[in-house]
């Protein structure tokens, strides 16, 4: 490791551990460790940056942006709302955008894309699920993940678990493995029981080798399923309920 990236990753990692949850940190050291370290220092920061100024009631704050942004923020929060869509992962958009000091304009068109992409998760995925479900099903889907796959990680988990599933399916896709070969992996993962762990280990997987190329990517994936179907892959941590997937960055 170079000395000032591995100085950026370890204060970084500190940051993160001290200020949200020891579990997403290990979880994110896990997935950039093994990779090119500057990037992965970027990464983790990015990552942070994120968390921090997510906010888990969704409170809408005027004053984080331009009056023309929180004027109309105000009226695509409300349109969700009055569609029985969740407004906090709009809300958390916003918010990400604002931290990033992004445009007005830039930070209307990704929360109006989530708006949509939640509707027709929501249809996808079903009355029932959770707002945590739901967001990352959008995320999804914006990601160019169709609703039909959606339908397919919804019949593997109970009501209210298959975020870490919908999590890493996305982030192994925006990895460049193909929508289809993505799937099947999650999807056969997801059916064995307590088995977030195991697809914790698949996104680390695919993370760490996707940088040497798509290809190398699919077939780490591939022996990887492999291994779990035959028993010679286990999860290195028993799995635990505050364990969390890593969120990938909203394109």
């Amino acid at each position: 490791m170079r000395a000032r990236a591995k100085s950026t990753l370890w204060l970084a990692l500190q940051l993160l551990s001290t200020t949200v949850a020891s579990p997403l940190a290990a979880a994110t050291l896990a997935a950039t460790t093994h990779g090119d370290t500057a990037q992965a220092a970027a990464s983790l920061v990015a990552s942070i940056d994120t968390i921090l100024f997510r906010d888990p009631q969704g409170q809408f704050d005027a004053a984080r942006f331009d009056t023309l942004t929180a004027n109309a923020l105000r009226l695509l929060l409300d349109d969700a709302a009055a569609k029985g869509l969740p407004t906090a992962p709009l809300i958390n958009r916003a918010l990400e955008g604002a931290a990033r000091r992004v445009s007005g304009t830039r930070i209307l068109s990704v929360v109006r894309a989530h708006a949509v992409a939640l509707a027709d998760a929501k249809a996808a995925l079903g009355d029932g699920s959770t707002v945590a479900e739901l967001d990352a099903g959008a995320s999804a889907l914006r990601a160019g993940i169709d609703a039909k796959t959606l339908t397919v990680v919804r019949g593997t988990r109970a009501a209210g678990t298959a975020v870490t599933a919908l999590v890493v399916l996305t982030d192994v896709v925006r990895r460049g493995v193909p929508t289809s070969t993505a799937r099947d992996a999650v999807t056969t993962i997801a059916r064995i029981p307590r088995s977030d762990d195991v697809l914790l280990g698949l996104q680390s997987t695919v993370a760490k080798n996707a940088q040497r190329g798509p290809g190398m990517a699919v077939e780490a994936l591939n022996r990887y399923v492999r291994g779990t179907v035959t028993g010679a892959v286990s999860p290195s941590t028993p799995a635990t309920s505050d364990r969390k997937p890593v969120r990938p960055p909203d394109s």
